[in-house]
C-alpha cells in the first residue's frame, strides 16, 4: 500500500482522542447510535469518525493534520494524567484554544452545516433571480438541486483556526468527575451552549465564538471534562488548580447532554452501564436536544436608496443546557451591565481584530485564485499557439 493510499481514510476525530473512552481494549469504544438507539459495547475505534477523502484528495493536508494532532495528543495526555489546567496566555493555553477550534471545524457535523447554509442561501438567491427573469423552467427544476461547498471542511478549518483568539478570554475549568455516571463524548466533541438569562439579552442566547454567555464543553475522558465559560456571565467554583469536582449523577448527565446538540451520528463512552442515566434522559428530551435544521426566512427590507428588497436570515439554534449545580449565573448577566462588551459581544476589540484578519485572509485567497486562473489561461494560450 502506498503512502498516498494510507491517507485515503481521513479521521475527523483523532483515534488518540477516542481511545481515552476505550471500552474492552485500546482498540474498542462503546457506541450509541442516535438514529437507531443501537448500543455497541465494542465498536472498533479505527473505523469511527472517518470518511474516505473527507478533507481532500491532496495528502499534504492529512500529513499536516497528523502533526497538529501529535501536539494536541501530548497536551491532552498531560492534562488527564496530571489534572493539569494551562494558565491563561501560556503556550499550553494557546495550544488548547487551537485544539478546540481545530476540532470544532473539522467534523462531519460542520461539513453538513456548511452545505446546509450553502444550499439554503444559494437556492434562495437563484429563486429570486429566476422569478425576476420569468424563468419558469429553472424555477421548476430548482427544488431538485442541492448546492454544496467545494472543499468546505478545509475552509471551515481555516476559518476556525483564524478565529481561535476569540475564545482566549474564556475562563477555563477542568471538571473532575467523582459521580457514578461517566462522561461521554461524540463524533463532534466540541459542544457550544449558552445559558445567558433570556431577559438579559435582546439578541437571544447565541453560540458564536464571540457571543456573550458562551459555554464550550470538551470531554477528555470518562473522568475529566473542560468547560470554557464567559467569565462575566458564569462563576464556576474551583480550587487553586482550576479544578471543580462534581459528585452528583445529575450534574454529569447535564454535562453529557451538551454532546447531543451537534453530534452527527454517534455518542461514545467507555461503559454503557455507566452512562445509562444520560441515555435515558436523552431519549426523554430528544426533540428539544436535537431539533431539525433551521429554515431560511425572508424578511422585507429597504436599501439606503429606498428600493425594496428581501433580507435572508436563518435563526440560530437554541442550545441551552442545565448548568451543573457548581456553576452560578453572575449578577452582571442578570442586569446586562458588563465591564467589557455588551449583551451581544464579549470583547468588541478582540472581535474587530479577528474580523480584520479573516478579511485579510479572504483577500489573499481571492488574489491566489485569480493568479492561478491567469496562469491556467496563459498555459492554455501557449498550447494553442503551438
Amino acid at each position: 500500500m502506498s503512502k498516498k493510499e494510507k491517507k485515503k481514510n481521513n479521521h475527523f476525530v483523532p483515534r488518540s482522542y477516542l481511545v481515552r473512552f476505550r471500552s474492552a481494549s485500546d482498540k474498542q469504544v462503546g457506541l450509541y447510535n442516535l438514529k437507531s438507539g443501537l448500543i455497541v459495547e465494542t465498536a472498533p475505534i479505527k473505523s469511527q469518525c472517518s470518511r474516505d477523502y473527507f478533507y481532500t484528495k491532496n495528502p499534504i493536508f492529512e500529513n499536516q493534520f497528523a502533526e497538529i494532532e501529535g501536539l494536541h495528543k501530548q497536551l491532552l495526555k498531560k492534562i488527564v494524567d496530571e489534572a493539569y489546567v494551562p494558565q491563561l496566555e501560556t503556550p499550553d493555553h494557546h495550544t488548547l484554544l487551537a485544539l478546540i477550534m481545530f476540532q470544532a471545524g473539522r467534523t462531519e457535523t460542520t461539513a453538513a452545516h456548511q452545505d446546509h447554509l450553502a444550499n439554503q442561501f444559494g437556492k434562495a438567491i437563484m429563486r429570486k433571480s429566476f422569478e425576476r427573469d420569468g424563468n419558469k423552467e429553472m424555477l421548476e427544476y430548482l427544488d431538485r438541486v442541492n448546492i454544496s461547498m467545494t472543499d468546505g471542511v478545509i475552509d471551515a478549518i481555516g476559518q476556525h483556526l483564524a478565529m481561535y483568539l476569540l475564545i482566549g478570554d474564556l475562563d477555563v475549568t477542568l471538571f473532575e468527575n467523582h459521580s457514578k455516571e461517566d462522561f461521554l463524548t461524540s463524533d463532534h466533541p466540541v459542544a457550544l451552549c449558552n445559558n445567558l438569562p433570556a431577559q438579559a439579552s435582546p439578541f437571544g442566547a447565541n453560540v458564536g465564538f464571540a457571543s456573550r454567555g458562551l459555554l464550550i464543553l470538551l470531554p477528555l475522558s470518562p473522568r475529566y471534562l473542560f468547560l470554557l465559560s464567559d467569565p462575566e456571565v458564569y462563576k464556576a467554583p474551583k480550587d487553586g488548580r482550576q479544578i471543580a469536582t462534581i459528585t452528583k449523577v445529575g450534574d454529569a448527565v447535564e454535562l453529557n447532554l451538551a454532546q447531543c446538540f451537534n453530534a452527527h451520528e454517534n455518542l461514545y463512552f467507555a461503559s454503557a452501564a455507566k452512562v445509562q442515566e444520560t441515555l435515558a434522559t436523552f431519549n426523554k428530551r430528544r426533540q428539544a436536544l436535537r431539533p431539525g435544521p433551521a429554515s431560511l426566512t425572508e424578511i422585507p427590507a429597504f436599501t439606503p436608496s429606498g428600493r425594496t428588497g428581501v433580507m435572508l436570515t436563518m435563526p440560530a439554534p437554541n442550545r441551552r443546557m442545565v448548568l451543573p449545580s457548581a456553576v452560578e449565573i453572575r449578577h452582571a448577566a442578570r442586569t446586562g451591565k458588563y465591564r467589557l462588551g455588551d449583551a451581544f459581544v464579549r470583547d468588541p476589540i478582540r472581535t474587530a481584530f479577528v474580523n480584520a484578519e479573516l478579511n485579510r485572509l479572504q483577500k489573499l485567497r481571492e488574489e491566489a485564485t485569480k493568479a492561478a486562473k491567469a496562469q491556467e489561461q496563459a498555459s492554455a494560450s501557449a498550447e494553442n499557439a503551438v
